[in-house]
C-alpha cells in the first residue's frame, strides 16, 4: 500500500473518530441542557417559564399561591410568604406554621433583598401582573410562576378555574404533580355540580347580585364569579377590575335582588348585615327592603380555593333554593376542606364563628 493511500486512510479514521466524539459530546451537552432547564410550563399569565432541577425552596408573593402549596402538601417547602399571609385568619388556623415563615412583600411590592437572602428555587406570584413577574424574575434570577384562581377565560373576566394546582404541582414534580391534577379535577367537578344546573337558566331570568367589600359596602367586586357560576348576574361586573368604589346612587340604580356582605366586615369594616338592613339610606335597594342580605366569605387577599367553590354553592342555593334542594352546603364545605387540607368539620366551625349564612339542607 502506497504511503499516499495510508495517509488518506489515516485522515478518514481521524475524521470518523472526531465525528463520533463530537456527536457524543453534543448529545451529552443536550442532556445537560435539558437537566439545567428542568420543567418548562406556560403559567397563568401565558408566560413560558423553565424551572431547573428539583424544587425544595418556594417563595410566595401571592396568598392564593400559598394556599395552593399548602393544599398540595408542600407547605414545608415555603421559605418566604407574602405579607398578607401573616394576616390570614383562615389559613393561620389550618396551617399555623405560616406564622414562622419570613414575609417577603407582595407581587406588586416584593422585598428583593429578603427574597435573595432566602435563595428560593422558584417564586410564585399573581398572574394578573405579567409585566411585574418578568421584572421580578429579571432582578432575582429566579423563575417566577404566575397563578390565580380568578382569571379571564372564554371572554369573561374573573372566572374560577383551578389550573393553578396543576401548574404548581408540575413545577414541584413527583407526588405533587399527581396531587395537583387530582385537586384541580376535584374542585372543577364540585363547581360543575352547580354550573351544570345554572347554565340552563336564561339570562333574562337570572337574579341580580351585588357583592359588598369588607371595609365598606360601597366598594364592590367586578368579576364574573362567584356570581356567574351560581347563575346570577353581578350588577357591578367590570372586566379587569377586582374591587372598586361605587356610589349608593349607583347601587340603587342597579337595584340588586341579593346583596352579599363580606364576612370580615365586622373585623375590617364598620358595618354588618344588620346595620345595612337598618340603614334608611339603603331602603331604596330591593335586596335590603326584602331582607335578602347575606354574610358570606368572598375571598381575602385573593380567593380561597375551597371557599370559592362553597361561595358558588351558597349563592346558587340562596337564589334558586328549589333547584338546589339536594345540595347540603355544610356537608360539601366540610368535605372540601377535608380534601384540601385534611381538617375535619372546618367549614362548620368557621361558619359559626363568623356567622356565615349557610342555606339549610332541604333535601328531606
Amino acid at each position: 500500500m502506497s504511503s499516499a493511500r495510508i495517509l488518506v486512510l489515516a485522515v478518514l479514521l481521524v475524521a470518523i473518530l472526531a465525528s463520533t466524539a463530537y456527536f457524543t459530546i453534543s448529545r451529552e451537552g443536550q442532556n445537560e441542557q435539558a437537566e439545567t432547564m428542568g420543567t418548562c410550563i406556560v403559567d397563568m399569565a401565558n408566560r413560558t417559564v423553565c424551572v431547573g432541577g428539583k424544587v425544595e425552596r418556594i417563595a410566595s408573593l401571592f396568598s392564593e399561591a400559598t394556599r395552593m402549596v399548602i393544599a398540595l402538601g408542600a407547605g414545608e417547602k415555603l421559605v418566604g410568604i407574602t405579607t398578607f399571609d401573616l394576616r390570614d385568619p383562615i389559613m393561620a388556623r389550618i396551617y399555623p406554621e405560616l406564622g414562622q415563615i419570613p414575609a417577603i412583600g407582595t407581587t406588586t411590592e416584593p422585598s428583593y433583598e429578603e427574597i435573595l437572602k432566602l435563595k428560593p428555587d422558584v417564586i410564585l406570584a399573581d398572574a394578573r401582573q405579567a409585566s411585574i413577574l418578568d421584572e421580578i424574575q429579571s432582578r432575582t434570577g429566579v423563575p417566577v410562576i404566575g397563578v390565580r384562581i380568578n382569571v379571564n377565560e372564554n371572554g369573561a373576566s374573573g372566572v374560577f378555574t383551578y389550573r393553578g394546582f396543576e401548574i404548581v404541582g408540575r413545577v414541584l414534580g413527583g407526588e405533587y404533580e399527581e396531587r395537583g391534577r387530582q385537586l384541580a379535577s376535584y374542585l372543577e367537578s364540585k363547581l360543575n355540580l352547580v354550573r351544570n344546573r345554572t347554565s340552563t337558566i336564561p339570562l333574562e331570568n337570572r337574579l341580580k347580585v351585588y357583592i359588598a367589600f369588607a371595609r365598606t359596602p360601597l366598594i364592590t367586586n367586578g368579576h364574573a364569579d362567584p356570581a356567574a357560576s351560581a347563575g346570577l348576574v353581578n350588577v357591578a361586573y367590570l372586566p379587569g377590575r377586582v374591587w372598586y368604589p361605587v356610589s349608593l346612587e349607583q347601587v340603587i340604580s342597579w337595584d340588586p335582588d341579593i346583596i352579599v356582605v363580606h364576612a370580615f366586615s365586622r373585623k375590617l369594616g364598620n358595618y354588618t348585615v344588620q346595620s345595612l338592613l337598618e340603614d334608611p339610606n339603603w331602603q331604596k335597594v330591593r335586596a335590603v327592603r326584602e331582607g335578602r342580605v347575606y354574610n358570606v366569605i368572598v375571598g381575602l387577599y385573593g380567593w380561597y380555593p375551597g371557599m370559592s367553590v362553597v361561595n358558588v354553592m351558597q349563592l346558587a342555593k340562596i337564589a334558586y333554593p328549589e333547584l338546589f334542594r339536594d345540595l347540603d352546603i355544610e356537608k360539601e364545605g366540610n368535605e372540601i376542606y377535608k380534601t384540601l387540607y385534611g381538617v375535619d368539620g372546618f367549614f362548620t366551625e368557621i361558619s359559626r364563628e363568623l356567622g356565615l349564612y349557610v342555606p339549610e339542607d332541604t333535601s328531606s
